[in-house]
């Protein structure tokens, strides 16, 4: 019999995996696998369970928000666990889950598992860490990891807005913007930044129009945004439109694809890593590992 390791995270979106375990456990039962379950019990302990024990198993599976769906893919990058895996999104918004069509409901993610047709994704790799699908700093980027999650469970997505509101107020865009020089492969530029994405993702935050147009997790290269600081009213209306439908063409958006680029700062930002709090840098090298994820994903 096959052997799985599931981990997940007890407290995502009100414990909804604890309600569904014993139907996604008979379900991975019923496909031939012998499962170990590993409820996490901290932030980070889903990383090092997996990167020290993954090897052992011939799948991985994670159930939570995008925070676990992070530690699932360091864990597996960190500890060079290259058997296929699985994700079984529970969490308020799902980005990564959502870019691949994965189902929300629980127990029919669970059967996509099953049904064993796997996707190699990119990942990327940043400052000697890992992410699975977006590194980012400045305007809205802190929302998912300063929103608590009790607010988080009770009231849902509404929570990241009512959060988010205070982004638009000009003392936090002072706060969280800078001078920023960006160097890739194909050029440089600098300027006044309020906002960086890095990433493989079709949404931040359940918006789709903060990541570029064409957005591929599967095109080894990373999908590049960055919004200039806005000087006038003007500048302002150009960043809106965009935001509201990309339909504008405008110099206060630099969009670009990379495999690797180093962002340097005047000043430290506080990154996020798939929407966890990724540490202060004035400096980050980033790049594309490409394929690296071989997750499991619905046939159609």
């Amino acid at each position: 019999m096959k052997k799985m390791l599931f981990t997940y995270n007890p407290n995502s979106g009100k414990g909804a995996v604890k309600q569904s375990l014993s139907d996604i456990l008979s379900t991975f039962t019923v496909g031939g696998y012998d499962v170990l379950v590993h409820p996490t019990s901290c932030s980070g302990d889903a990383i090092e369970y997996i990167s020290r024990r993954g090897k052992e198993f011939d799948m991985v599976v994670s159930s939570g928000g995008d925070g676990m769906l992070h530690e699932l893919a360091y864990g597996m990058s960190a500890g060079k666990v290259t058997c296929p895996c699985g994700y079984i999104p529970s969490g308020t918004v799902n980005d990564f889950a959502s870019s691949l069509n994965i189902p929300k409901d629980m127990q029919k993610a669970a059967e996509v598992i099953m049904q064993e047709n796997y996707l190699p994704v990119d990942l990327g790799r940043f400052n000697g860490g890992y992410f699975a699908y977006i590194s980012a700093f400045g305007w809205f980027t802190d929302v998912s990891y300063v929103t608590s999650q009790k607010t988080k469970n009770r009231l849902g997505s509404l929570a990241y807005f009512l959060t988010g509101l205070r982004s638009f107020e000009p003392k936090y865009l002072k706060e969280n913007s800078g001078k920023v020089k960006i160097t890739w492969e194909n050029g440089t530029i600098e300027d006044d930044f309020i906002y960086c994405m890095v990433g493989n993702t079709h949404s931040v935050g359940g918006m789709k129009n903060l990541v570029p147009d064409g957005a591929s997790l599967t095109d080894g290269k990373l999908d590049c945004l960055f919004v200039k600081m806005p000087h006038n009213l003007a500048d302002l209306d150009a960043i809106n439109r965009f935001v509201m439908s990309h339909d504008c063409d405008t110099d206060m958006i630099v969009s670009f694809k990379a495999s690797s680029l180093s962002v340097s700062c005047e000043k430290p930002f506080r990154w996020t890593l798939d929407g966890e709090d990724g540490g202060e840098y004035t400096t980050a090298d980033i790049a594309v590992i490409p394929g690296a994820l071989n997750i499991a994903v619905p046939k159609d």
